[in-house]
C-alpha cells in the first residue's frame, strides 16, 4: 500500500462560526497526521485515506470564507526538507478517527 506525503495548511477567519470549524478541522486532521505548526499538518496517506480526507474537508469548510491547501509531495520532498528547531517529517502509524 503506497503512501504519499501531504502538507495541509489552513487559514480560517476569526469569528465564532469559523472558530468552531477550525476546531473541528484541527481535530479531524489530528487523526490523519502530525500537527507541526499552528495551522499546518504533515500527513502520510494512502490514496483511499486522501480521498476520504478530501470529502471530509469539503463538507466542513466554507470555500467563500476559508482557505485550505493540500500539497501533494513525493518521497523525494521529505529527503529535501530542511527543518530548524523541529524534526524532519517521518512516517508513523496513521490513525484515522
Amino acid at each position: 500500500m503506497t503512501t504519499l506525503f501531504y502538507l495541509i495548511i489552513y487559514d480560517l477567519p476569526d469569528n465564532k462560526a469559523a472558530n468552531k470549524r477550525r476546531t473541528r478541522l484541527h481535530k479531524m486532521l489530528s487523526g490523519y497526521g502530525k500537527w507541526t505548526q499552528y495551522s499546518v499538518f504533515e500527513c502520510f496517506l494512502t490514496a483511499i485515506q486522501f480521498a476520504t480526507l478530501q470529502t471530509k474537508i469539503e463538507k466542513l469548510v466554507k470555500p467563500e470564507e476559508d482557505s485550505v491547501r493540500l500539497y501533494v509531495l513525493d518521497a523525494g520532498a521529505i529527503k529535501r526538507t530542511i527543518t530548524y528547531g523541529s524534526e524532519i517529517p517521518r512516517q508513523e502509524q496513521t490513525i484515522v478517527l
